[in-house]
């Protein structure tokens, strides 16, 4: 648990008792006055995020699709292999972080340490389950754009002397060698992680099953199917994936020459290390909306307690 929360948590408590041992109608002005600022910056906070995700995600759309259009020529060689495999490497980092913000609202759900309603974390849940198939999607996307092999032949005829015809090494099987290299290391890469990522749907489908039989007339005993169903459809598009990613056929490309090669990669550097500095920014916000909200949650519930106590 972060500072921040930790704080929200001691000014809940602190709320609390506060109302336990003064009379409520002197006070509840002053709670709902505070209630209410604190309403209108997580409500500034919420905004903030939304317009900020919102330019994230149209310039991780601009990059993906001008990677895709692109491909290596016998000028750039295989820089434009290595630009798309770096940003695959990117791609997989970030949707890392969503799936560990997930499981942290996914843990709060069984245990929970922050005071956040139901529906406030499966939101949010919902919101990281959809950045993180963009971003499956936008992997697949890049993966399918790096170059397949080409069956060129091994040498090359180059001339001819008195004892016969003179060969050398066919760059383009060189070329085609090296593209495919990279792609074949991508693919596998990708289909490790979605094999991994099948093994934890699975294995918190079985911990759910293992809940729902041990509590079977449970409160939350559809909210626990639907998440099994839910896991189950994403195992099916998981599988259908990997499919995708092994299937042998690729994006039709524009070949770039060395020097257009270089300027994208000095432009993509450029913007990544920007996106950077907004995902940073973008989860500083988070983390200060969430015990934000937490703390509005204690004080409606200690405002409520205090108008009740004094009935």
């Amino acid at each position: 648990m972060n500072r921040i929360a930790i704080i929200a948590l001691i000014f809940a408590a602190t709320l609390t008792k506060a109302f336990a041992a003064q009379p409520a109608p002197s006070h509840v002005a002053q709670w709902e006055s505070m209630l209410a600022a604190r309403e209108q910056r997580a409500s500034l906070l919420r905004e903030e995020l939304k317009a900020l995700d919102g330019r994230i995600e149209a310039r991780v759309d601009s990059l993906v699709k001008a990677l895709r259009s692109i491909g290596d020529s016998k000028d750039s060689r295989t820089k434009v292999a290595r630009m798309k495999e770096q940003n695959i490497d990117a791609l997989q980092r970030n949707t890392e972080y969503y799936r560990y913000k997930r499981a942290a609202l996914q843990g709060e759900l069984r245990r929970p340490t922050i005071n956040l309603t139901e529906e406030q974390k499966r939101r949010g849940i919902a919101v990281f389950d959809a950045h993180i198939e963009k971003r499956v999607a936008q992997i697949l996307q890049i993966q399918k754009s790096l170059p397949t092999h080409k069956d060129y032949a091994r040498y090359t005829a180059t001339g001819s002397t008195w004892n016969g015809t003179t060969y050398s090494l066919n760059q383009d099987h060189i070329q085609n060698q090296q593209l495919t290299a990279v792609t074949n290391r991508q693919r596998r890469e990708i289909e490790e992680g979605l094999r991994k990522s099948i093994e934890r749907l699975e294995q918190n489908n079985r911990g759910l099953r293992a809940q729902m039989n041990a509590s079977p007339y449970a409160a939350n005993t559809k909210e626990i199917a639907k998440e099994i169903a839910k896991n189950d459809a994403l195992i099916t598009e998981r599988r259908k994936q990997i499919a995708t990613a092994l299937m042998p056929a690729e994006t039709p490309t524009r070949a770039v020459g060395l020097k257009e090669a270089m300027d994208l990669d000095k432009a993509l550097n450029t913007a990544i290390a920007e996106l950077r500095r907004d995902f940073n920014t973008l989860f500083g916000r988070y983390n200060a909306l969430i015990p934000e909200l937490s703390a509005i949650n204690a004080t409606r519930a200690a405002i409520a307690a205090a108008k009740a106590n004094a009935r």
